[in-house]
């Protein structure tokens, strides 16, 4: 039986549920505005009453002034109330249900579940209109109705007074006023909104619109969807304004986004301009508020903000039928017409919105904000969109609820944003839900349609005021429109809609979609434009492209958004050939714009192999379609490029043609190709080169303008002459006779005379006497060819000659010419003729006459009259004459008869004219034949001096002169050296002449090594710092130092205090070359750096400190530039020798760093560090983090670099991983092994992989494969793991708290009874990372002797990995395994191992007697065995002695190759699977791309460059090359085997070894130093070359920069090393010791 029970429903939560969809701050304005407006109203009031204003009768008026602050003020209720029509019967019956709103189609609710949004607010709403009254309430859950009468009202009023939680402020009346603007936008009949406070006035909002002007509908604009559900029947345009009047009372209240801005500039720093500071108008607002207080409100004027723009309103008519289920879905009829507007700013009206400010200038526009019409200038373009239609209620969270018109207001981003951005309950249904989701994208798509017509309407208005404006448009009025066009394209930019993006997406659409000609309107250079007629911009166009318009350079696509996603069909595309082609035809160009239209042309069709049917027909297109207009000065004409067959090869050794020279007809300016490729010119247009012949022959021809005319214009042919003479030489002898033929029939050769025939015309030196056509150009040789006249015949001019004479330099112009004609008898002939004029006047013969030099005229011989000719062209000499007897020189008898003479100068002039010449006119002199000639000048040791003969001892003669006047030898270089010994240099200054005398070479090298080692150089600058320059005076003394220990060059500034340290000194270039031969270095290497710090450690620090506090530089600068100089010393200290590498241990030389204890309130930071100078054992290398976590203020460590930890490791310092003691305490042990096997198989097999790439000098005497085989090495699971750790270091600090600390681990190791347990906590998930972290420590423990940091990081990685990533690593995973699988057990039957002896210990043990042994030390071996006979397990036996390294040794200088036949060197990667490369950047094949350089080799050697670069420096490369071709001798290489190359930009590289080819870079040794500034090497280059070939060698058969590496390269050195002794005792004298010394170059 079946019972039926009453549904209830409490009223109360179903209210409040209804509320929860309305959460905005102003939802019940919003609600009451509307109904207010659907019910024809045209003002409505908003009032705020206090409860004493409440109570008061109805009509009282507050005092002004009665509340100066409404901060504080606590309202009583709010009145809201309309002068629209009074409820009727049915309205007071929907306020009482609810969701029964107005069934009018063309209303939105009318107190429907919009109405009770007044529930917000309050709980006991009154509604009176009318003569009636009604007021709800709740009565338990339930809500209750009580009607009565009322007093006869025209308003319709809703009281509410607020609830207790609300009644504590008012809502900020400035927020308020800025909502309503908005709200009253769309808003059918309401005018003007007031909003009081007790009466008094706070802001009154006021709305006109002006007439309205229909708008005409495009053609091509689709009014409505495929689907006809909603069609624009007309759209209006009407300008608007809304008007706002504000108090000072309201803005006293402040408002809550100025709040904000107070709030958030509390939490920033404040600018130093108070204007500019956040909180500064916050500040001023709140005075002026402290202000009204004290005014009481009374005489503050108001201020009254103004807005325009323009709605544009669409008429929308609804097909019922499309949407059959709508109603039922909505409970409410659909209308059939209805409104859409949308609201559009111009530019002009949005900066005045943007520049308007309050009358405060403290909280902003009214206008602007989340709740504004416009949004705040730093949100950017940002719309709003509203729709207001149909209201559905849903809760599903992808809907947005959309109500009435459509608003943008700077860009139409598909940003579809809420009227009020905090409210959810506004949702729009967009998803396939039915009919609702239907007429939303109907409604979506007419707001995309007007949203499109706003924009094509202004668009076209601003393109039509463009069209309109005068030609040229004036800049100004261009620059205004192109802003209005660019904002308005912003305005309506598309940007993704939030909450939702199909909103923005379907508006989008519907904008793009609704327009049939898919194209846009948009800004271009040349106006408003159609979107598919703009062009992207291109440089290569922007030249000659005038007509077609190309986009404003502020929309392309990386700076416009709107024309980076414009649809496919819209898109702006570039230039195509039809463009170019209907520019083409459209108009002649100018030269300039032809000029570029070629370019775009070759550089387009130019570099193809070979020409398509397409090319082709594109050519004829194009050349029949082009022409130009000359720009000629004397014949300007239209060309076009269909008559044009030549062009003009303007490529070197091509070119002969100038730029002004006349062209036949069918060529083409050169202007027009000369920038372009000679061979891409002949592809893309198919021209010929205008050849030489075919130029003169058009010279030649008549009718060329006189200008231009080689017959004619003497300038003009002397320039043609002088062209095709530079050309002659090079022309084939077929064109320089079709050339002569041409020319030799016209006059064209220009004279002194006129035009002449060439044959008709002479050289200058023909006219002995001024009468003949002479031509004065210097291209002799075509001259000679085309027929000019050299000379006339001697009988013809000998009589004139004899009776009248000549200018000598006629007569030896004359002579020279004829003298190739010439037979014996006439050369006679002419020595025998006294016609060469003497300086004395008379005239002799050409062999008693001198040359008219002032030493013959000074030593009284008969000088040659001279005088030079202007008249004859270019100037001769009477060096001609020596051919025909004129007398160079005095004869060796007659100079050393005027050495001798008694005329003193006379005997000076000659005696230095012999000396001058000795090595050339008197080589022949010897001193036998002159015993008797007292012609050398000597002083006496007296003082006296004089002349004497050869025989005689000459004390003070030249020592240069003393050799070649082969007279008695200077003194020895013993002499020398006892007299330095003597006596040292008292002086700098006699210093400077003592060392440039000794730089002459007259020392051996064996008296180099002693004089290095004498105190025989004045400092001149002191090392310690005497005064700020750090000069000493020329009249200190400071004791003499040796020249090994003085340095000769200027350290950088890196290396500025070594001036305070070591002793620097300048005597000049010549001084320091002979202090360089004695051991000087230009600046301290590292044993020099040693041998200081060994000195005085403290000192050497203390000085650098000193140095650097006159720069004002601190005591931590100091340890900086000493660890600067550590570091150089560890990088290199392996060079140095045994005994100062014993020294350096002994010494306090290493700084070491220590944490302080740290107090409480001191911050951890640089200060907390301690830095010392001590020896190596007493300092720690931090190898273990954790532990020096746990010990740091107890011990000093090395710096935290590799070099530094070798460095220090080598000299005694000790790993602090070796000194930390650990114990292991673990809880609750697994009883069975079982457990853990899975995990110890996991273990053993990632430890064979990691091991594979660690070097083996690291690793310790533990045989941990060893030991997992014979069961010494096991993992077992623990329930808890403690380690207890403590120091135990000598050398460490004691301090409180120094016990053993204790720390939680989830692994270790615990060695018992010679058995190590690897235990291991239970897995927990959350610890896993933490847990392989702490396996990888353990092991590491027991694996390496000395650590590296990252040791345990990467063993965690490789114990984490999968085997398939580490095989995909390169890690050969298969063989690892297989080499590493346990071996077999020992059976009963065989004899048990034999203990290690030196017979058959590990050290000992050939590999190749055991193939399964450890992988040897020197994997180098096994490599050649595998490669060359066949691998280990075959290899016969071959003990790894002295003997077979030197086979290694022959095999790697045996591998060298050559990559001479090579063109491109382009980037290798030579890495292998499993390894990582190390430290190979200074030989790095990578960072390389080579080009062989055109035909140049050196020595044979291949010479390459860098891409991009130019050819190397031609001196620097054959002085590097000299010092190639000795050292590859000594390495018994072949020229190509070594490879040059110039990396200018890459000077750390110092050269590679690619495919076994070595290359060298000469831009390494030029930035280095290695060749000096005179390009001549000094005494080290040869030595530091010589090892980086070893280095490089050694590659051919080690890649990598390890052990096995180092030991090939020292063994490769010592190959050749006593032949580069010996070379280098050959080439560099004295300096063999210097140079093998310092070979320091790297570290390999």
């Amino acid at each position: 039986m079946t019972k039926t029970t009453k549904v209830t429903v409490n009223q109360k939560a179903l209210v409040q549920k209804v509320l929860a969809r309305y959460p905005e701050e102003f939802t019940v304005f919003r609600e009451l505005v509307q109904n207010a407006d659907d019910a024809g109203a045209e003002n409505v009031e908003i009032e705020f009453q206090t409860k004493e204003y409440a109570g008061k009768p109805s009509g009282f008026k507050a005092t002004n002034g009665t509340h100066g602050n409404l901060s504080n003020v606590k309202v009583f209720k709010w009145v809201v109330k309309n002068d629209g029509a009074v409820f009727q019967k049915e309205d007071w019956d929907r306020i009482t249900n609810i969701a029964e709103g107005n069934q009018d189609e063309q209303k939105i609710g009318t107190f429907g579940v919009g109405f009770f949004s007044v529930f917000s607010v309050t709980e006991c709403p009154v509604v009176i209109s009318g003569n009636h009254r009604k007021k709800m309430f709740y009565e338990g859950d339930q809500l209750m109705a009580e009607s009565g009468p009322s007093e006869e009202n025209k308003w319709t009023i809703v009281e509410m007074q607020v609830k207790d939680a609300q009644s504590s402020a008012i809502p900020k009346p400035f927020d308020l006023s800025r909502f309503l603007c908005t709200a009253v936008t769309f808003l059918a009949k309401v005018k003007k909104v007031t909003v009081r406070f007790n009466g008094q006035l706070l802001s009154e909002i006021v709305k006109s619109r002006d007439k309205a002007q229909e708008i005409p509908l495009p053609e091509e604009l689709k009014l409505n969807r495929e689907s006809g559900g909603m069609t624009v029947e007309s759209v209006e345009r009407i300008p608007q304004k809304v008007q706002v009047t504000l108090t000072k009372l309201a803005y006293s209240a402040g408002s809550k986004d100025a709040q904000r801005v107070k709030e958030t500039a509390v939490e920033k720093e404040e600018d130093t301009d108070p204007a500019k500071r956040p909180g500064f108008f916050v500040s001023t607002i709140e005075k002026l508020a402290k202000k009204a207080r004290l005014t009481g409100g009374t005489n503050i004027p108001h201020n009254v903000p103004v807005v325009n723009y323009t709605v544009y309103s669409a008429k929308i008519k609804s097909d019922s039928t499309k949407f059959p289920d709508l109603e039922e879905e909505t409970k409410k009829k659909p209308p059939s017409r209805f409104l859409c507007e949308a609201v559009h700013l111009t530019r002009e009206q949005y900066h005045a919105v943007m520049q308007h400010s309050s009358g405060d200038g403290s909280i902003g526009n009214v206008f602007r904000g989340v709740q504004g019409l416009c949004s705040e200038e730093e949100e950017g373009h940002a719309s709003r969109l509203f729709i207001y239609l149909v209201s559905v209620e849903d809760d599903s969270e992808d809907e947005i609820r959309v109500k009435a018109h459509l608003r943008h207001q700077v860009s139409l981003s598909t940003c579809l944003v809420n009227s009020y951005p905090q409210s959810s309950g506004v949702r729009l249904i967009l998803r396939d839900n039915g009919q609702v989701a239907k007429w939303n994208e109907e409604l979506l798509y007419v707001g995309g349609f007007l949203t499109r017509l706003v924009y094509e309407h202004t668009m076209k208005n601003i393109g039509r005021r463009w069209t309109e404006s005068p030609s040229p448009i004036a800049a100004p009025l261009k620059d205004s429109l192109r802003e209005e066009a660019l904002y308005t394209m912003k305005c309506f930019t598309f940007r993704q809609s939030t909450p939702g993006s199909k909103v923005g997406e379907l508006l989008q659409k519907a904008f793009f979609n609704c327009d049939t000609s898919h194209s846009l309107s948009i800004l271009s250079n040349l106006g408003i434009r159609n979107s598919k007629e703009v062009r992207q911009a291109h440089a290569d166009f922007e030249p000659f492209m005038k007509e077609r318009p190309i986009l404003d350079n502020a929309l392309q696509e990386a700076k416009s958004p709107m024309i980076e996603h414009l649809p496919k069909e819209y898109k702006v595309t570039f230039y195509t050939f039809r463009d170019v082609l209907e520019e083409l035809r459209s108009r002649t160009f100018t030269e300039e714009e032809m000029i570029a239209c070629i370019g775009w042309w070759v550089k387009k069709f130019g570099k193809q192999t070979k020409q398509t049917s397409v090319a082709m027909e594109h050519r004829i297109h194009f050349l029949s379609a082009a022409k130009f207009r000359s720009s000629s000065k004397t014949s300007p004409k239209d060309i076009e490029l269909s008559t044009i067959m030549k062009f003009v090869d303007t490529r070197p050794g091509y070119h002969f043609v100038e730029k002004d020279d006349p062209l036949p007809p069918d060529t083409i300016p050169i202007p027009f190709t000369n920038s372009l490729d000679s061979n891409e010119v002949v592809m893309a247009l198919g021209w010929k080169h205008l050849t030489i012949v075919e130029w003169v022959q058009h010279l030649v021809s008549p009718g060329l303008d006189h200008s231009q005319d080689i017959c004619k214009d003497s300038a003009f042919s002397e320039k043609v002459l002088t062209g095709l003479g530079k050309s002659w030489s090079s022309m084939q002898p077929t064109d320089r006779a079709t050339i002569v033929i041409h020319m030799r029939s016209v006059q064209c050769i220009p004279t002194n005379q006129g035009h002449f025939k060439p044959q008709d015309a002479y050289f200058p030196e023909a006219d002995l006497f001024g009468e003949l056509p002479v031509v004065q150009l210097s291209q002799r040789r075509i001259l000679r060819d085309l027929g000019v006249n050299r000379h006339v015949k001697l009988c013809d001019v000998e009589e004139r000659v004899l009776s009248t004479g000549c200018s000598m330099m006629r007569l030896a112009s004359y002579l020279q010419a004829l003298q190739t004609t010439m037979d014996a008898q006439e050369f006679i002939r002419v020595q025998e003729l006294p016609i060469f004029a003497c300086e004395t006047g008379t005239r002799r013969r050409i062999q008693e006459l001198y040359s008219p030099d002032p030493i013959h005229r000074h030593l009284g011989l008969p000088v040659l009259h001279w005088e030079t000719d202007h008249t004859i062209g270019p100037t001769i000499g009477y060096g001609s004459l020596y051919a025909f007897g004129l007398q160079e020189c005095p004869s060796l008898e007659l100079i050393i008869d005027c050495a001798s003479s008694e005329d003193a100068r006379v005997r000076s002039l000659a005696y230095d004219f012999f000396i001058r010449h000795l090595d050339h006119h008197y080589k022949h002199y010897h001193p036998a034949k002159f015993s008797t000639s007292a012609f050398l000048p000597y002083e006496d040791e007296d003082g006296t001096s004089g002349f004497g003969t050869p025989d005689q001892e000459c004390p003070r003669l030249k020592d240069r002169d003393r050799a070649r006047l082969k007279v008695k030898d200077r003194p020895t270089g013993a002499a020398i050296i006892q007299a330095m010994c003597e006596n040292s240099p008292p002086s700098k200054h006699i210093a400077r002449k003592w060392f440039e005398l000794l730089a002459k070479g007259i020392l051996t090298a064996d008296e180099l090594v002693t004089i290095s080692e004498m105190k025989i150089v004045p400092p001149q600058y002191a090392p310690v710092i005497p005064s700020p320059d750090g000069i000493v005076p020329e009249s200190a003394v400071l004791p003499a130092v040796e020249p090994n220990k003085c340095f000769c060059s200027v350290p950088d500034q890196t290396k500025a205090h070594h001036q305070a340290i070591f002793t620097y000194v300048n005597y000049g270039q010549t001084a320091n070359r002979f202090l360089k031969m004695c051991g000087a270095k230009p600046n301290p290497d590292i044993s020099d750096i040693v041998e200081a710090m060994i000195a005085d450690p403290q000192g050497y620090l203390d000085k650098t400190e000193a140095y650097l506090a006159k720069f004002d530089l601190t005591k931590a600068q100091a340890y900086r530039r000493y660890l600067d100089d550590l570091r150089q010393v560890a990088a290199g200290y392996q060079t140095l020798s045994t005994d100062l590498r014993d020294r350096m241990r002994k010494a306090p030389i290493f700084i070491s760093l220590r944490n302080k204890r740290r107090t409480s309130d001191r911050p951890l930071g640089a200060e907390s560090q301690e830095y010392a100078l001590k020896h190596a054992h007493e300092i720690l290398i931090a190898d273990d983090l954790e532990s020096q976590g746990l010990f740091s203020e107890r011990i000093f460590v090395t710096p935290k670099e590799e070099v530094f930890e070798n460095f220090y490791r080598d000299h005694g310092s000790a790993s602090l991983s070796g000194c930390v003691k650990h114990v292991i305490k673990h809880v609750s042990p697994s009883k069975r092994n079982s457990d853990a096997k899975d995990l110890q198989s996991r273990v053993w097999e990632r430890l064979a992989v990691f091991l594979l790439d660690q070097e083996s000098r690291r690793r310790s005497d533990f045989d941990v494969f060893k030991s997992i085989r014979e069961g010494a090495l096991t993992v077992k699971y623990c329930k808890s793991l403690e380690i207890s750790k403590s120091l135990q270091f000598e050398h460490a600090i004691d301090l409180d708290g120094s016990e053993p600390r204790c720390e939680r681990a989830l692994a270790g190791i615990e060695l018992v009874d010679e058995i190590r347990t690897l235990w291991v906590v239970k897995e927990n998930p959350n610890e896993s990372r933490n847990r392989w972290y702490d396996i990888a420590v353990a092991l590491c423990r027991v694996i390496f002797k000395t650590h590296k940091t990252h040791d345990a990081l990467l063993l965690t990685t490789i114990l984490e990995a999968k085997l398939d990533d580490l095989r995909s690593r390169g890690y050969d995973v298969d063989a690892i395994k297989r080499n590493n699988e346990p071996a077999e057990p020992v059976r009963a039957d065989q004899s048990p191992p034999k203990p290690d002896t030196p017979d058959n210990s590990p050290k000992a043990k050939n590999i190749l007697d055991d193939p399964s042994a450890q992988t040897p030390r020197y994997p180098i071996v096994e490599n050649f065995l595998s490669k060359f006979v066949g691998g280990p397990k075959e290899a016969k036996k071959q003990p790894l002695d002295h003997r077979n390294m030197e086979e290694m040794v022959f095999l790697a200088l045996g591998s060298c190759k050559s990559d001479a036949g090579s063109q491109r060197q382009e980037n290798q990667d030579k890495s292998k699977a499993g390894k990582k490369q190390r430290d190979v950047e200074y030989c790095d094949s990578r960072r390389t791309q080579l080009v062989r350089c055109r035909d140049h080799d050196k020595q044979g050697m291949p010479v390459f460059k860098a891409t991009n670069s130019q050819d190397p420096p031609e001196e620097k490369l054959e002085n590097f090359s000299r010092i190639l071709v000795d050292l590859r001798e000594l390495f018994g290489l072949e020229s190509d085997q070594l490879h040059i190359f110039w990396q200018p930009r890459d000077t750390e590289l110092m050269g590679f070894n690619r495919n076994d080819a070595i290359y060298l870079n000469l831009a390494h040794y030029e930035k280095k130093r290695v060749l000096d500034a005179n390009l001549q090497p000094d005494d080290n280059s040869r030595a530091t070359v010589y090892f980086i070939i070893a280095h490089e060698i050694a590659h051919n058969l080690v890649f990598f920069h390890d052990e096995e590496h180092e030991l090939l390269v020292s063994m490769i050195a010592q190959y050749g090393l006593i032949d580069l002794k010996q070379l280098l005792q050959t080439k560099a004298p004295g300096a063999t010791k210097l140079a093998l010394c310092s070979n320091k170059p790297f570290a390999g």
